[in-house]
């Protein structure tokens, strides 16, 4: 009798767009459990790669949630935050991760099957069209109101990050950082419903 091998789960790269995460998180009233993130994600494959892309505050809280994270298996990615001061206007703070992370998925296509992108800015529309191409299937998580129209159409997947089992409905604890928010990653197609 002919022994069947394992079939390999898929391989899964997820990007935290940190800077569009923290603000959806703080405006929904939620904090995450990447604890339970990584589980749930684990649950549907090989998580390959796993970034966070943030800008530096260098405050206390900030680097022991980065100590949290990198214990997690995240590789952290970071910038100062840019001042652009415009004449007789109030300054503007940037610390736009886009063209990062999109030359990280793109250098590291062959490693993954499905991407996660915990992100609605509309930047990435490009990334998840062309990532399509390469038969690479995509999921967005972000809340409806915080997330482009056009991403939303080009994603594979779309999830609501309110509707998430990672995410913890309360009030986040203060710092630069909600160190152990959660969102619940129903890890479904569009319109349909898990079977887990």
């Amino acid at each position: 009798m002919i022994k069947v091998p394992p079939i390999p789960k898929k391989r899964i790269a997820i990007f935290i767009d940190a800077a569009n995460f923290e603000i959806s998180l703080k405006q929904c009233g939620l904090r995450v459990d990447y604890k339970k993130l990584l589980t749930e994600f684990r649950t549907k494959g090989k998580l390959t790669i796993l970034r966070y892309y943030s800008p530096v505050f260098k405050t206390k809280g900030q680097n022991r949630f980065f100590s949290f994270i990198k214990n997690q298996g995240f590789k952290i990615v970071t910038k100062s935050i840019k001042v652009i001061r415009k004449r007789n206007k109030k300054s503007q703070n940037k610390a736009n991760f886009d063209v990062e992370i999109t030359f990280d998925a793109a250098v590291n296509i062959g490693k993954y099957e499905t991407m996660i992108l915990f992100s609605g800015d509309s930047d990435f529309v490009y990334l998840v069209s062309q990532l399509k191409k390469s038969s690479i299937t995509t999921t967005v998580i972000s809340p409806q109101w915080r997330t482009a129209r056009e991403l939303k159409k080009v994603a594979d997947t779309f999830i609501d990050l309110r509707e998430c089992d990672f995410v913890i409905k309360k009030p986040p604890f203060g710092g630069a950082h909600n160190s152990l928010s959660t969102a619940k990653a129903i890890y479904n197609k569009k319109g349909e419903k898990s079977s887990d």
